[in-house]
């Protein structure tokens, strides 16, 4: 055993101790009633995140409180940052996905990787797992699970509770290349799907007049594209128009980001004119500018002379434009009059 190796088991026994006589302790977490003892340096040296918590600023001496965990996930938690070791389980894996996101400990969310990576996923448990992780980057994990759909013909659409799983959930099902459901099959459990999304809403609208269609329709916007073939089956959810630009979308979209202040992002998609797309592209990373609470960019270019196709609709709240002058900016559906709209 190398000295190294030596002195992290001296360290870990030192922890599972919980001697606070002879253990040298400095920092404590009160989880569910119950004390841990731990040590600031071994936690600051591996999470930016830890780090600040167990400062001074933030801690004055007082045990932290932990209350989104349990006393058993956060000890092993703690556990895996003394020894490099963890106890994973199908009970405990989905809080240790989200204790790693949350202290940004990279190594232990590998770890967390690694072990779904490894599980054997089927037709009764994979869209519990999809469901639960999506929100998490663990790229072994959504390897293993796409390779077990393949390989084990399992039909998502057709599996127990894909009626309530969640629509970034459906994206990644028909954004699937290796699909072993026809499009027309798929076509017609999504429509399903977003029916009864709009049935729930339905019954926790207070609204006493409610488009059943429109719900439908706002539901369905977003996925059509990866599906177009069968759009025209439900064509009277649509206008003309509508069905356009939906099915202009599939031919070479682009996706653009725009994150405020406080690191939230707001997603949109349009249409890849090359010229509007590298003005785009040369705003990367800059800040915007502000006008009465209206974001904007100078950019200065050519407003197209042919009129933007694209109109308002109530389920986009958000969108990008032209300032006549050639300035770019970002406005609430409400705040938008006389511009070229581009998303």
């Amino acid at each position: 055993m190398s000295d190294n190796c030596q002195h992290c088991d001296e360290r870990f026994k030192m922890f599972q101790s919980q001697d606070q006589e002879n253990g040298f302790f400095d920092v404590s977490f009160e989880v569910k009633g119950k004390l841990i003892h731990a040590h600031k340096f071994m936690l600051a040296s591996i999470s930016e995140v830890l780090k600040r918590m167990v400062s001074d600023t933030w801690n004055n001496g007082e045990p932290i409180k932990i209350e989104a965990y349990s006393f058993k996930d956060f000890s092993e938690f703690l556990k895996f940052i003394y020894s490099g070791k963890c106890s994973f389980t199908d009970e405990n894996i989905f809080s240790m996905v989200d204790l790693s996101e949350f202290y940004q400990v990279k190594s232990f969310q590998h770890r967390c990787d690694q072990f779904l990576s490894k599980k054997v996923y089927t037709a009764e448990n994979v869209l519990v797992f999809l469901g639960s992780l999506s929100n998490y980057s663990l790229p072994l994990f959504e390897k293993a699970v796409w390779k077990a759909v393949k390989e084990n013909g399992i039909n998502l659409v057709e599996s127990d509770g894909f009626m309530e799983t969640s629509k970034e959930i459906v994206m990644k099902i028909v954004k699937c290349k290796n699909k072993i459901f026809s499009e027309e099959n798929l076509f017609e459990k999504i429509y399903e799907w977003a029916k009864n999304q709009a049935q729930k809403e339905q019954e926790e609208s207070k609204e006493k007049i409610f488009n059943m269609n429109d719900a439908i329709e706002c539901e369905l916007t977003e996925i059509l594209p990866y599906i177009h073939r069968f759009v025209v089956k439900k064509g009277f959810l649509f206008s003309y128009d509508e069905l356009s630009e939906i099915l202009d979308f599939v031919y070479s979209p682009v996706t653009v980001k725009v994150i405020n202040s406080k690191g939230q992002p707001i997603f949109g998609m349009l249409l890849n004119d090359s010229a509007i797309v590298a003005n785009i592209k040369s705003l990367y990373n800059n800040k915007s500018m502000s006008s009465r609470g209206t974001p904007w960019w100078p950019t200065n270019v050519k407003v197209p002379s042919t009129q933007s196709t694209l109109k308002k609709r109530d389920d986009v709240e958000w969108y990008l434009f032209y300032y006549f002058n050639g300035d770019l900016g970002m406005a609430h559906r409400t705040a938008i009059h006389n511009i070229y709209l581009l998303k």
